[in-house]
Parts: C-alpha cells; structure tokens; sequence
C-alpha cells in the first residue's frame, strides 16, 4: 500500500487519537504515548503495514528539527508567571532537590547499574517531558545510536506509571493531614508585592489573530537564536529566557502557541518525531528495554524521594507532601491539574466544609503541584537535556 503525505498524517493522527482516548480512560495512568509505541511497534515493526518512513511521509517528521522546536521553547518560557513562581519559591526548590536526585542517583548508581549511555540518557526524561526527550533523542540518532533514541523515549512514556501513583498517594495523605489540623478554618494572608515587568498595552485588537500570535513568537524565537548564536549560551536557555521575558513585558501573550492555534499540530509533530524508531522495531526488541526503563525509573524515584524530603524538611513540609510534588516530574500538567482536584474532591466530599474551606485546600495543594510541573517538566529538564546530552556520547 502506498503512503500519500494527507494519508500518513491522518494515520498518525488516529494513532495519537486512540491514544489520548485511552488516556483520558485511565485518567493518565497509561499515557497516549505508550498507546502510540504499542501500536507502531505492532503494525509498523511487527506486521510491517505501516512503512518505516511514515513519519517523513506524513511531513511531521520536518517540523521539530526545523522551526517546532525553537516556537516550543520559546513558548514554554512564555507560560511561566513570575508573581506564582516568587510565591512558591519552596516548591521550587523541592522540585529541584527532586532532580538533583535524579542526577545524582543516575550519575552513581545508574551508571554502576546499566552503563553511562543507558543512564545518562534516562536523566533528562524522567526529570520532565517531551521537549527534554527530543532533545537527548537528537543526541542519541547523531551518535548513530537509534535504540538509545528509543529507550528515551520509552523513559517518557512509562514514567507516568511509576511517578503518578506515588504522587497522588501521597498529596492525598498531605491534604488530608493538613485539613485536619484545622488549617482550613484559618483565613490565609496576603501574598506580598507583585512583580510587574509589563510595559505594553494589552494586545489590541488588530493584532489579537493567529497570524499576529504567531508572528511575535517566531520573532522572538529568531532573536533568541541569534543571541544563542552570539554568545555561545545554550540555546535551550536562551530560548526559555526569551519567552519569558516576552511574556512578563507583554510582546507575546501567555502561551501564545495556543492563542495562535498552532498548539495542536506542534504537538502531534512532537510525538511524532519521537515516534520514528518504533516503527522498525520487533516486540522482542521493545521488550529488551524494558528492564534498564524501569530500573532507571526505580533509581530515579529513590533520588527523588530522598532528596525532596530532605529539603522539604528545611521548609517544614510533611514528607508526603515534598514527595508528591517531587514526583510531578514524571508527568507535569495537564495531570498535576488533575491529580490536585481529584485529591481535594477525594478529602472534602462527605465532611462537613464549607465552599470557602474547600477552596482553601484547592489553593494550597494546586499552586504547589503546578509549580512543581513547571519547575521540572518546562525548565530544569530542558536545561538538563541541553547540557547532559553532548556528554552521553562524547
């Protein structure tokens, strides 16, 4: 059967469809992603129905490694808040000492265990998500090593099945123990001043289009590679920094890859792009992996563990609650979103709280959980990426 390029983009998107389908099921437990490698090692590695060049056919595969990823970054700097991270300043530092942990444990253990190339290029997935995975993907298909790009991005879809079962577990125990030490009937104080870099007017309406959203990104996308570019900083940094900064003085708008609509597409060329290698790949050889993914899951949630609880301690948190956010690197939003809600709901339905108790909960539980996402899964794992992945193969 022949592949046109609109055929092989549909299939693609089928295959990602099952997979947030399933997802949504299982309430993240079993993520789109490990859907996807499922069926393209069956019907592409396996039964060979789909060819191995699916991905470049369906044009995805070009997106990411041209214009995608630097839009990706620079919109992720975009979404972060200055005033929630100042907030959370300890959630911030918990979720670090959560990836310290992963590095040091990967670095030691993991290294003595499975090798340097197999551990530390578990590192910068198991810290966050798709961008870190592309990135060491990257690394690992230059070095001429595509079963090392596949074990990359297997970390990434599995780590969901270690990390959030640990995470919700214990956040409900932190919620629970905080509702019961009468924390709810107290009325919280005020946060401090805010920080406000913004100098432009709110966007007016002329340039409040899809066009316009995508324009400004891509500008400062460009700029941030050229100032990579000047002064030999990590581009992944400068990129971050750039959106950031954007943002807080309102030349892009808070995530405005979505405002733009190119949200859906970029992420379906993402996992596409970190899909290619299970095309050609046997169920035997999946399976193979699957022993040094979980064992480097195993580590990283020792580190995690010890290290966020550690810290957590400075701060007078619960070892439960340090833990929880600790792990929200093993799946970041939008399931942090989800597994905070669902623990408020699990700890007040039934008890005698009023609405504002209840939101009382939501907000000290809710911040924490999204900064932590954020923290780990759009900053330190990116960063981590682009300074770990020269290293593996060097």
């Amino acid at each position: 059967m022949t592949f046109t390029p609109i055929l092989a983009f549909a299939v693609v998107a089928i295959v990602f469809a099952l997979g947030d389908l399933v997802a949504r099921k299982t309430k993240g437990i079993i993520s789109a992603f490990i859907v996807a490698i499922v069926l393209f090692v069956l019907f592409g590695g396996v039964l060979k129905v789909l060819p191995a060049d699916l991905m470049d056919t369906s044009g995805l595969n070009a997106i990411i490694p041209t214009f995608g990823m630097g839009l990706i970054l620079t919109n992720l700097g975009s979404t972060l808040d200055l005033n929630e991270l100042k907030k959370e300043w300890r959630t911030i530092l918990v979720a670090l000492a959560a990836v310290i942990g992963i590095l040091v444990l990967g670095f030691t253990l993991g290294q003595l265990i499975f090798g340097r190339e197999l551990a530390l290029s578990a590192l910068p997935p198991v810290s966050g998500g798709v961008v870190a995975t592309i990135i060491t993907s990257d690394a690992a298909t230059a070095a001429g090593r595509p079963d090392v790009a596949s074990y990359v991005a297997a970390v990434n879809a599995l780590q969901v099945i270690v990390g959030l079962p640990i995470s919700s577990f214990c956040l409900k125990k932190a919620a629970t123990k905080y509702a019961s030490e009468g924390n709810l009937k107290r009325v919280p104080e005020e946060g401090g001043r805010r920080i406000d870099l913004h100098f432009l007017p709110k966007t007016p309406k002329g340039l409040d289009s899809p066009f316009a959203h995508f324009a400004r990104l891509a500008l400062v996308a460009g700029l941030a590679e050229l100032a990579a570019s000047a002064t030999g900083l990590n581009a992944t940094i400068v990129y971050l920094l750039f959106g950031a900064l954007a943002s807080a003085t309102g030349v892009v708008d808070k995530n405005a890859l979505a405002k733009a609509g190119g949200d859906g597409v970029i992420l379906l060329a993402t996992y596409a792009y970190c899909s290619v290698s299970f095309l050609t790949m046997s169920f035997s050889q999946f399976a193979s992996i699957l022993v040094p993914v979980f064992g480097m899951l195993l580590i990283s949630a020792l580190g995690i563990t010890v290290f966020s609880v550690v810290v957590g301690k400075l701060f007078k948190w619960s070892p439960a609650l340090s833990i929880a956010a600790g792990f929200s690197c093993m799946f970041g939003y939008p399931i942090t979103y989800t597994v905070a809600m669902e623990v408020v709901q699990g700890v007040t339905d039934g008890g005698d709280y009023t609405e504002q108790e209840v939101q009382r909960l939501t907000d000290y539980v809710l911040p924490k959980m999204l900064i932590a996402g954020v923290t780990t899964v759009s900053v330190a794992s990116v960063v981590l990426a682009g300074v770990v992945a020269p290293m593996i193969f060097a």
